[in-house]
């Protein structure tokens, strides 16, 4: 089977502890490396074939994709008949999720040094310069009449933070200017694309860029985006079931190619690169951080993406140290979580892969609706309960109670059934001695201990990540039926 062609003249791959290796045909399978039984190989097969058109042949065996029932059945996100295809509404329980991730999105952000901005959603028709941009993406345009001449709703915060960078006045010393916006964007994909969170029509994007001096400069902001997410996909995106795509000018390729390769490599990242003759948008190379999911496809999450047309067309720069202003030479472009949709598809289909390895599926931790279920054997207890959870919301752990009339095995399976990380079951006995029954879904295993210690455990698991609050009552008899 040859390798698909299109706008890619030459394919590599590189693995840990393998060198960069051309791609004819899928004799490459042949390789040791891929005739290994694991996960990391079956991705990166997987991923190959996808991107060259070949038919999935992985020993490893997929299942189905099920970010789609998972979204709908824990009320997270569903398709709104109201709408168009690819817009989705959101319930109270993935705006909890929603909130954290952009969250995260912003404190890396700032923690790589940016500054935060807000630009309007909406371009005129008649802006010749962004026009160019946007005719990159020509396909793409969504396009809005307001009766004062065609406009365009953004496809990225791009079009709009340019004329901004444009104008900010800013010294050599200054350099690298570092910017974050999470933008809301929108891009008409043909209906047989768009597909659940995997690929929408509007998203949510946590757009950064940062303007370099010299290329130096850009060879140390790009490196350490290519690091910072790849522990984003280790650590909360994919457990490490990812895979580096790269997109790669032949003239870049010949000078970049190896320093990429390496990279890859201390990443632990089986990577495949594809090779253009020449740049077909603005950027002379770019990688994506592709998400394996649990029916074998890939979705884009992270990306850092090498700039080197607009520092030149909007004339973005700095003032040098002759007081001269001087266009950018390379502009980064990144996305952290990419979308928070494609963010939020990945987690949820890494716990379909969780499941099928046997696993009880859970929601991450910090990320999840209700971290704690307080239930009452009976009535009595409902006061205890209800401090309980009073005590865990003033110490920021989303905690409910169960204070509906049912009996307590109905209780706990219907908190197992929405994956609650910790059920807090309490009789006259814990009521009696100020303790708590735990089950703990991320181990099955059920202990007593005190409130104190439910929060030091909770706490030690997410340190470090945002918090938001319950997004409903915390009494589950005043939470409404969505459907």
């Amino acid at each position: 089977m040859e390798a698909k062609k299109g706008k890619f003249t030459h394919f590599y791959w590189t693995a840990p502890g393998i060198q960069l290796e051309e791609i004819v045909d899928d004799s490459i399978f042949k390789n040791d490396y891929f005739k290994q039984r694991n996960r990391s190989a079956a991705n990166l097969q997987a991923f190959i074939r996808n991107e060259l058109g070949w038919k999935s042949e992985s020993e490893l065996t997929y299942g189905e994709s099920k970010h789609v029932e998972f979204m709908t059945k824990h009320d997270l996100v569903d398709y709104c008949d109201v709408s168009e295809k690819g817009h989705m509404k959101w319930y109270p329980k993935g705006i909890v999720m929603m909130q954290l991730l952009t969250q995260y999105a912003r404190d890396l952000a700032h923690d790589w040094g940016a500054f935060e901005m807000m630009n309007p959603m909406l371009i005129r028709g008649d802006q010749n310069e962004i026009g160019k941009l946007m005719g990159e993406f020509h396909e793409r345009d969504y396009k809005v009449d307001g009766g004062r001449g065609v406009g365009f709703l953004r496809y990225a915060s791009d079009p709009l933070a340019f004329p901004f960078m444009q104008k900010v006045h800013i010294s050599h010393n200054q350099m690298p200017l570092r910017l974050y916006e999470q933008a809301n964007c929108f891009r008409n994909e043909q209906d047989g694309e768009v597909s659940g969170l995997k690929r929408m029509r509007w998203f949510i994007m946590s757009d950064m860029h940062a303007a370099c001096a010299n290329e130096d400069q850009a060879v140390t902001e790009y490196m350490k985006l290519t690091r910072k997410f790849a522990g984003l996909m280790n650590d909360v995106l994919a457990k490490g079931r990812w895979v580096l795509g790269w997109e790669i000018a032949q003239q870049a390729f010949d000078e970049y190619g190896e320093q990429l390769a390496q990279i890859s490599r201390e990443l632990e990242a089986p990577a495949l690169f594809k090779i253009m003759p020449e740049m077909s948008h603005y950027y002379a190379f770019k990688n994506e951080f592709q998400a394996i999911t649990n029916d074998g496809s890939n979705v884009q999450v992270s990306t850092v993406q090498w700039d080197v047309k607009n520092g030149s067309r909007f004339h973005i720069g700095y003032t040098n140290s002759e007081g001269v202003k001087v266009d950018c030479p390379v502009i980064i472009h990144a996305s952290s979580i990419g979308s928070v949709e494609r963010a939020l598809c990945s987690i949820l289909e890494n716990i379909a892969i969780d499941q099928t390895e046997g696993k009880l599926p859970e929601f991450p931790l910090w990320l999840a609706p209700t971290q704690v279920r307080a239930i009452p054997v009976t009535g009595k207890q409902l006061p205890y309960a209800e401090n309980i959870a009073r005590i865990l919301n003033r110490n920021n752990i989303r905690a409910d109670i169960e204070d509906r009339n049912s009996t307590l095995g109905k209780s706990i399976l219907n908190a197992n059934k929405e994956w609650i990380p910790y059920i807090a079951i309490v009789g006259e006995k814990e009521t009696a001695t100020e303790s708590i029954s735990v089950n703990d879904r991320s181990d099955g295993t059920k202990y007593t201990l005190t409130i104190d210690q439910l929060m030091s455990k909770i706490k030690d698991r997410t340190k470090g990540l945002p918090y938001v609050p319950l997004s409903l009552p915390d009494h589950l008899s005043m939470r409404p039926l969505f459907k």
